[in-house]
């Protein structure tokens, strides 16, 4: 897995993201919500949210960016519903950060089911717009 996120990178020093391949989130009304980790081993997330939250925008942002999470910063209780039995196991599985430190990635992936569910009450509240 290291060597994807070393051919991400190595990928965008040879062919740097150009403005026209760059997600569009100044063209986003509403809420955006942000999530990566640090630890993650695929692809440099927390780079580039953090790129995307230096853009001009007008949606209401909301970037996280957690030391620990791994590639899988999904919200807990999803995690659950995909893998009913053995999640915890799997994600120790599949990578060495989950092993090194799972308090901290159960606790991220705790974190982002609260806030994902707080966007959805924003929402349903009618406090965040959607659409153009």
């Amino acid at each position: 897995m290291i060597n994807s996120r070393k051919l991400f990178d190595d990928s965008e020093a040879v062919h740097p993201i150009l403005e026209e391949e760059k997600i569009k989130i100044e063209k986003i009304h509403g809420k955006l919500l942000l999530i990566g980790a640090e630890d993650d081993v695929l692809w440099d997330a927390a780079k580039y949210i953090r790129r995307m939250e230096e853009r001009e925008h007008i949606c209401k942002l909301e970037a996280v960016v957690y030391k620990y999470g791994t590639h899988f910063v999904f919200p807990e209780s999803m995690l659950k519903m995909m893998l009913p039995i053995g999640s915890a196991s799997f994600v120790k599985f599949a990578f060495q950060s989950a092993r090194k430190h799972p308090k901290e990635c159960l606790e991220t992936r705790i974190d982002i089911d609260v806030r994902i569910r707080n966007a959805i009450e924003e929402w349903k509240k009618g406090e965040v717009g959607y659409g153009g």
